[in-house]
């Protein structure tokens, strides 16, 4: 995506597949971390649900899930899903 928008070839949907794919992937591997470190995961000496909330937040300003979803349901089938 970076080299995309070096060249100026980055479209809206792109963007909205990285922002999706990479907040799920984030708060997936911080909840594992809480998991892996037991009951060391939710003091705070170790930070994983500090990330997961911070990540939690990141999902509602970067779009919510839906309408990143809406966003690439419009680029694969050409229909408008939200006006």
């Amino acid at each position: 995506l970076g080299r995309l928008k070096e060249r100026d070839q980055l479209q809206g949907h792109q963007i909205s597949l990285g922002k999706l794919s990479n907040t799920r992937d984030a708060i997936e591997i911080a909840r594992e971390a809480r998991t892996v470190l037991g009951g060391n995961g939710v003091s705070a000496e170790y930070s994983p649900l500090r990330h997961a909330n911070n990540l939690e937040s990141v999902r509602t300003y970067e779009g919510t899930d839906e309408v990143h979803t809406l966003v690439l349901g419009r680029h694969i089938t050409g229909l408008e899903s939200f006006r």
